[in-house]
């Protein structure tokens, strides 16, 4: 220890001895485009790892660059890339005005999930999909990232109860326990979480989410199986000084958003507020259950960032704090009525807190980062009569150390702990509370070699039941040209089950659950290739993405519903599951018109084979498409927003056909929706001010399911159940509001 302490000295006097050698400067400057500031433009040099974001009005300041000759790099997403030379002359200040033209291809925005290292989406040899939260709400109106989450190809959101409303994500139709969400890379999302918490998600907060498809355990560890969805929250130094956002649909859904930013000195803050109001009862499917789930919620986020002496960022502070009544049921049912056993209803208290924090010391240009999280998760719910009362907790620690060795590699490597602690009021935790430590030490290197990347890892943790456990993965990518990229990876992933996770879907339905032996945690295997070609077409180039998966899944915890109509049936299968198929994704603009549009589609086979049988995986559907366009009416100040998805069949447990009447397959549907944004520049824009209303219909069409519910009439008898879940329960809605900023 003291060898270490003694090197790490040497090494600060050293720099800081160079440092006083060669003195200091500033650079000072504004980004614009067509005479408009770019807003979050990356500004730096990269040779020193210096640089920062621009502000609200397009300028940007570094200070303490050492004296000399450099090359300054812009980047934003939507413009091309802009490169220029600098001199930085000791004690003065250097004064750049830059200028971005517009670009469709936005290969260099910025993405850290795929390498927890901040790298742009062209460079990372992980396939990385990124979606800016103003697509997100392209053609939808929602306060819930649950919502809008299906807008991302290959992502789908399951209904997992027609009465409470709980849903999950699936990444090409893989069970939604097997995908990882994370926020800002934290994996804080435990099994309560993952059943009610996502839904204290609010758009608001977001920047962007980043997708990873398939296994990633290495850097992310267990519940990474499937995939990783990493949401991405703001960056206080963009962000407006004060921005409200206020909307009303005809559901009578009511919601009201306030955040403010405040920027003094070196501290940078971003707090927002949440709440929502839904408490209507309607029944358009005759079912005589509410077709949407009532709720009230509160959602506070804050976070904090303490900049260094060159404006980089040193200390990251974030807090989320997230409280919801939600009540689902009979028309009479109240929440003076939970547990009633005469008005069937279900009701769930949900509080959640969240910390986080990220720590960078200073002299060692961002190579160490220690980051951490706390969370708690309490929810007192009654579904029916079963009373199910549950806390879980989790910390979570993680050191990294980027250490570039020579020119072409970069070796990452770090080590975690975990620690969670679960516990209810059924006999699951009746000898006490659930508690597990797990560490783990993972390591990363990524060679580049001409047109050529390479990125090798493996992780390596330690659970009490199972001992250790590997995560290796391999990644490569080949770009030829600017317009042509290749990668190919794979990787393990590795889940250990929860209780509450397998045991929900028994709480909202007459069925018993049973659990036929000591679950296994479940494995995979993954490889997945993908090709992004880039054709020119004069100003208006075309983005084309083919993309092809297999994942192979052994120990696999599958819910067998088709045993007996009265149970839920919980065990590792006998055999094996396989997730595999292909996607093609289109992106273009047109800047004469100006018109953007985006399609894609997956076809995805998932099944299970066991004792030589095989059979299509429950709930996963045979394809998803995505389809979007924006139109801008630039003398009007106005925009049109139109998204579309598409949901081929799904397999449906075979005892609703038998016993119940339902098809044991659901058809294909799409839903499509439509916003309409106007822009009041009149206002005040000169002045910081900002105004905007908008107006959404969405499902259009008015597609519904039909009552989720199978025998609605009894739901105290031993039919009832509330997962035959394959398509929406809402039909159209509208909504309207407006959108306040002041810079």
């Amino acid at each position: 220890m003291k060898k270490v302490t003694l090197v790490l000295a040497v090494y600060f006097c050293f720099n800081g001895i160079l440092f006083a050698q060669s003195g200091s400067g500033t650079i000072t400057g504004k980004v614009t485009s067509e005479g408009e500031p770019v807003v979050g433009a990356n500004v730096g040099i990269p040779e020193i790892q210096k640089g920062s974001p621009t502000d609200v009005d397009g300028t940007f300041e570094i200070k303490n660059i050492p004296a000399g000759e450099y090359k300054l790099q812009i980047t934003a997403v939507g413009f091309d890339k802009v490169i220029k030379k600098i001199s930085v002359i000791s004690g003065g200040t250097t004064t750049v005005d830059i200028r971005m033209k517009e670009s469709l291809l936005e290969l260099d925005q910025m993405v850290v999930t795929g390498t927890m290292r901040q790298t742009y989406v062209k460079e990372s040899p992980v396939k990385v999909n990124v979606v800016k939260a103003a697509q997100l709400q392209q053609g939808r109106t929602s306060s819930n990232i649950m919502d809008l989450i299906s807008s991302v190809n290959g992502l789908s959101t399951q209904l997992n109860c027609g009465v409470c409303g709980t849903n999950a994500i699936r990444i090409n139709g893989v069970e939604g326990p097997n995908t990882a969400v994370l926020i800002d890379g934290m994996p804080i999302m435990g099994a309560l979480a993952s059943v009610y918490g996502l839904n204290g998600i609010s758009p608001s907060i977001i920047d962007q989410v980043e997708v990873i498809k398939g296994p990633q355990s290495t850097l992310y560890g267990t519940q990474a199986l499937g995939g990783v969805v990493n949401i991405i929250t703001k960056n206080p130094a963009i962000t407006p000084t004060f921005s409200a956002d206020v909307y009303a649909k005809s559901t009578e859904e009511g919601n009201i958003n306030v955040a403010y930013s405040p920027k003094v000195g070196r501290f940078e803050g971003f707090v927002s507020g949440n709440i929502l109001h839904l408490e209507n009862y309607f029944d358009e499917n005759g079912d005589n259950f509410n077709d949407l789930v009532k709720q009230s919620r509160v959602s506070l986020f804050g976070k904090g960032t303490l900049l260094g002496e060159n404006m980089e960022q040193r200390l990251n502070v974030a807090t989320k704090y997230y409280t919801e009544n939600r009540t689902g049921g009979l028309e009479a049912f109240s929440d003076d009525l939970r547990g009633s056993d005469q008005i069937y209803g279900e009701s769930i208290y949900t509080n959640r807190f969240e910390f986080m924090t990220e720590y960078r010391p200073a002299g060692l240009n961002e190579q160490l980062r220690i980051s951490g999280a706390v969370t708690h998760h309490d929810q007192d719910s009654y579904y029916g009569t079963d009373w199910y009362d549950a806390q879980q907790g989790i910390a979570f620690g993680q050191a990294t150390w980027d250490q570039p060795i020579g020119d072409n590699f970069q070796l990452l490597a770090g080590t975690t702990i975990r620690y969670e602690t679960y516990n209810d009021n059924t006999p699951a935790t009746s000898s006490g509370a659930d508690k597990r430590w797990i560490p783990g030490v993972f390591s990363q290197g990524e060679l580049k070699a001409g047109d050529f990347s390479f990125l090798g890892g493996i992780r390596v943790d330690h659970h009490s039941e199972h001992g250790f456990v590997t995560a290796p993965r391999l990644s490569s990518k080949f770009s030829p040209s600017e317009l042509t990229t290749f990668r190919i990876s794979a990787g393990t992933g590795f889940r250990v089950v929860n209780v509450f996770t397998e045991d929900h879907a028994a709480l909202t339905g007459s069925r018993e659950v049973v659990f036929n032996e000591d679950l296994e945690p479940e494995e995979s295997k993954s490889i997945t290739g993908s090709l992004e070609q880039i054709i020119p077409f004069g100003t208006n180039p075309m983005t084309v993405s083919l993309d092809g998966f297999y994942t192979r899944f052994s120990n696999k915890i599958i819910p067998d519903y088709d045993q007996d109509p009265n149970l839920i049936v919980y065990e590792n299968l006998d055999g094996f599951s396989v997730t595999q198929g292909f996607s093609v994704g289109l992106e273009q603009n047109f800047t004469a018109l100006p018109v953007t549009y985006n399609a894609s589609i997956t076809i995805m086979d998932v099944y299970t084979e066991e004792n030589g049988q095989r059979q299509a995986l429950a709930y996963a559907p045979e394809y998803t498409g995505v389809f979007g366009a924006t139109y801008k009416f630039r003398s009007l100040d106005l925009s049109l927003g139109y998204n579309g998805n598409l949901v081929g069949p799904k397999r449906m447990p075979a005892n609703y056909a038998e016993d119940f009447g339902r098809s044991s397959r659901s058809p294909a549907y799409s839903t499509h929706d439509l916003k309409i944004t106007k822009e009041f520049t009149n206002v005040n824009s000169e002045k910081g001010i900002g105004f905007e209303a908008y107006l959404s219909a969405e499902n259009i069409f008015n597609y519904t399911q039909g009552s989720p519910l199978v025998g609605a009439g009894n739901p105290f008898g031993p039919e009832f159940d509330t997962i035959y879940t394959w398509g929406p329960i809402i039909g159209r809605t509208f909504s309207i509001g407006a959108r306040l900023n002041l810079r």
